[in-house]
């Protein structure tokens, strides 16, 4: 019985979806990613754009080429370390160099756009190079089409990419923030 509930909600969802994208297009709006769309020729901003960011504030993360930083969540715990003229990161993911690659891939898959330049001048390194065996199974599933600059996410594969973002958000995501409310200053947190 589950399996068809969750069937069942997979399809409401992708119908859903369907209808989001049609009057979208009416209204004139572009996807600009999984969750976002805007007026046509708009800029975008967020942090899911950017390789690099500092982030400021209780709770605010910090990506950096080598790490990925978390504040604490503790307004008061925050405002002392400020006032002790510290750090006030409560956690930090230090990325080798194949999960650096993976996470701007995750990020870029969601905004739809796995750009190559974008990656080289980042990575300094071509982006076939690394992840040839990837790109060619993702094209043959029809999840992502070639163009001038690198690949588009197709609508197939903005579609499963949701579905495993979904997975993303509650394993690791949530667990890490509900853990960082509870605790101003984790140790550390095991997400699997």
């Amino acid at each position: 019985m589950p399996i068809i509930k969750i069937n069942h909600l997979k399809n409401e969802k992708k119908k859903m979806l369907g209808k989001l994208l049609k009057v979208s297009e009416k209204a004139d709006f572009e996807r600009t990613s999984v969750w976002t769309f805007a007026k046509k020729n708009t800029p975008q901003y967020s942090s899911i754009t950017r390789d690099n960011f500092i982030g400021f504030g209780p709770s605010a993360t910090t990506l950096l080429k080598d790490r990925f930083k978390i504040n604490t969540f503790s307004v008061k715990e925050y405002i002392k370390k400020v006032n002790e003229n510290k750090i006030p990161t409560a956690l930090t993911l230090k990325f080798n160099k194949r999960t650096r690659i993976l996470y701007w891939l995750f990020w870029s898959s969601y905004n739809l756009d796995i750009n190559e330049n974008s990656f080289y001048q980042l990575f300094d390194e071509k982006f076939e190079d690394m992840l040839k065996f990837e790109l060619k199974l993702a094209e043959l599933m029809k999840l992502i089409e070639k163009y001038r600059d690198g690949y588009k996410l197709t609508t197939k594969g903005a579609y499963y990419f949701h579905l495993v973002e979904q997975k993303y958000t509650n394993q690791y995501i949530d667990k890490t923030w509900k853990i960082s409310r509870k605790t101003p200053w984790p140790e550390k947190i095991l997400l699997y």
